[in-house]
């Protein structure tokens, strides 16, 4: 990437994260449709065609799968920037053409396979999110330095926990990187998607919770909320489903993964074919091994 580029120079990059089970991507169509929709409130659609785009990916994943064991998966990620603008990089480019990159990498099971069973701490940090009058939520961009400070904040506090962000009101909006959910009285409560990324891993959830009669029900949530809940978790494509064990020190789950957590995770590994939980576990016990 030039150093000129657009996107290193402010930030202007849309991306896709993505992965796969046995070797397959999901839900592909769905993470293109939304780049797609960042593409074009920026302005910036004309510059990758879907189909293509899919192409790209399908070849970049089967140039480099055959790295991965039998019963492993990768990580894709898709970034697009409106390419390089010199000297002025706001000023109109002479030529519109986008920095594209796809690459695979290993899933980071050593990251988070322990949490499906201890679960994952939470603090709330002082960073609010970014309202959506300054951008648009559901636009997915690498634009994050408030993702870093609060990553580093959370961290000061409790080098184990995920940050959860706040909205100007108080209102839980999501974690760096990932969805929020809490369980109350056997309903399923996420923040509504005002002031967040709507993950694709959020709509999978919420689909299989409507299927396994489960209410959701979309809403702001603030702290009083999350510490009278029954349970906790986060959504995001690498783990899918992992349950919180305390936010801000206060306790969440009686047992983890608690009863509604554990049925989701459940649910998504019949859907996909895969134990997501012992292949997490697998993975980072042989790469411990070699590592």
């Amino acid at each position: 990437m030039s150093v000129f580029d657009i996107g290193f120079k402010y930030g202007a990059t849309f991306y896709e994260s993505l992965r796969t089970f046995k070797h397959k991507i999901f839900k592909l169509d769905e993470h293109l449709a939304r780049l797609e929709r960042s593409l074009r409130y920026v302005g910036l659609v004309s510059l990758i065609n879907k189909t293509e785009m899919a192409e790209i990916i399908e070849k970049v994943l089967a140039t480099n799968i055959h790295l991965t064991e039998k019963d492993d998966d990768v990580f894709i990620s898709v970034e697009v920037t409106p390419g390089v603008g010199f000297p002025h990089p706001l000023m109109k480019q002479k030529e519109q053409k986008p920095t594209v990159i796809v690459y695979t990498s290993p899933l980071p099971y050593e990251e988070y396979a322990h949490y499906y069973i201890i679960g994952k701490p939470a603090v709330i940090v002082n960073v609010r999110n970014v309202p959506p009058q300054t951008f648009d939520s559901r636009s997915k961009n690498r634009s994050r330095l408030y993702f870093f400070i609060a990553k580093r904040e959370a961290m000061k506090i409790d080098p184990d926990a995920f940050a959860l962000l706040l909205d100007l009101d108080g209102n839980i909006t999501e974690g760096t990187g990932a969805n929020f959910f809490i369980v109350a009285d056997n309903t399923l409560y996420t923040p509504t998607t005002r002031n967040i990324l709507n993950g694709i891993t959020r709509q999978t959830v919420i689909e299989l919770a409507r299927k396994m009669n489960l209410p959701v029900v979309e809403a702001d949530i603030n702290l009083y909320d999350v510490y009278n809940a029954d349970e906790a978790f986060f959504t995001t494509t690498t783990y899918c489903i992992l349950p919180i064990s305390r936010v801000n020190g206060v306790t969440m789950n009686k047992e983890i993964p608690g009863l509604c957590t554990r049925r989701l995770l459940t649910a998504w590994s019949e859907m996909v074919g895969v134990d997501i939980v012992k292949q997490a576990q697998t993975f980072m016990e042989k790469r411990k091994l070699i590592w």
